[in-house]
């Protein structure tokens, strides 16, 4: 029950003017303490007021650390947003530039426990607006055994709210269209022939899948083809980092069988795109 009314005092969100209310209101409680103390120190008369200061700073300090901590912090959903965009903004694409590979290269394990940071061949651009729910990663990824050596580039849509994370698996349109007339196949069923493997995993891991597809496009003269597949996320996914970690990594995980399907020999042609090599500056 205590739990119960900790977590209601945690979603108050406090106006501005009763926060500097309350900090007014502490600095007075603070400055007449000192006084009593100060004028124990300098009149001998009120030498007995400095055992009394001492006593009230014992007792208010911890009630004063709480009434900061409640005036000070942001409860709001201004706090949820900024908390939105940091798990879009660092969060996921620290989990992609570490998790997303499909060659790793051993070292000394006595390197490994230095923490020996390698520099991948990952690139990731992101298309966000502080605040948003949303975010599009354009992920340039190196292409194994291929000679010569290339980059493929898959987007990644996420969209994450308070108790939802939709995840957009995504392939250009020519390329999804191309799949379509070869196969006899169209719309969600031509999409789940191509990545069976991919989306019955995400079933299993938990994850729903919406039987639909959508156009829409996400960078410019690139139209994508995708398919939304979404978490429902606990109530405490915003404050607990154990829930926001496993759902970076089970959606890296995803995203990582996703591509592997994708540049399957089995499949007719390669789903994603090489990569283009920025322009040079003039």
């Amino acid at each position: 029950m205590a739990l119960e009314n900790f977590g209601g005092i945690r979603s108050i969100s406090v106006p501005t003017w009763l926060k500097l209310l309350i900090f007014l209101i502490v600095l007075a409680v603070l400055a007449a303490d000192l006084a009593i103390a100060l004028i124990a120190l300098t009149n001998p008369t009120h030498k007995d007021w400095f055992s009394v200061s001492v006593q009230l700073v014992g007792s208010l300090l911890p009630l004063l650390l709480v009434i900061l901590l409640l005036a000070f912090s942001s409860r709001g959903p201004e706090a949820i947003r900024r908390k939105t965009s940091h798990l879009l903004l660092h969060l996921v694409p620290e989990t992609i530039e570490s998790s997303l590979t499909w060659s790793p290269e051993f070292d000394a394990i006595e390197k490994q426990q230095w923490g020996k940071k390698r520099n991948g061949s990952t690139q990731i651009e992101v298309g966000h607006r502080q605040g948003d729910f949303c975010c599009i990663y354009r992920i340039s990824f190196p292409e194994l055994h291929s000679i010569p050596a290339r980059s493929r580039v898959v987007f990644l849509v996420v969209e994450l709210k308070v108790r939802q994370a939709n995840m957009h698996l995504c392939v250009p349109r020519d390329a999804f269209d191309n799949f379509c007339s070869q196969s006899g196949m169209a719309g969600f069923e031509a999409f789940k022939k191509a990545f069976g493997l991919t989306l019955g995993g995400a079933e299993k891991a938990g994850c729903k899948v919406n039987p639909a597809i959508y156009q829409f496009p996400y960078s410019q003269g690139t139209l994508q083809t995708g398919v939304v597949v979404y978490r429902d996320l606990s109530e405490d996914f915003f404050t607990d980092p154990a829930e926001q970690l496993f759902w970076a990594q089970d959606m890296v995980t995803m995203l990582k069988g996703f591509v592997e399907e994708g540049l399957a020999a089995s499949q007719p042609a390669p789903w994603f795109p090489e990569a283009t090599p920025p322009e040079k500056p003039r």
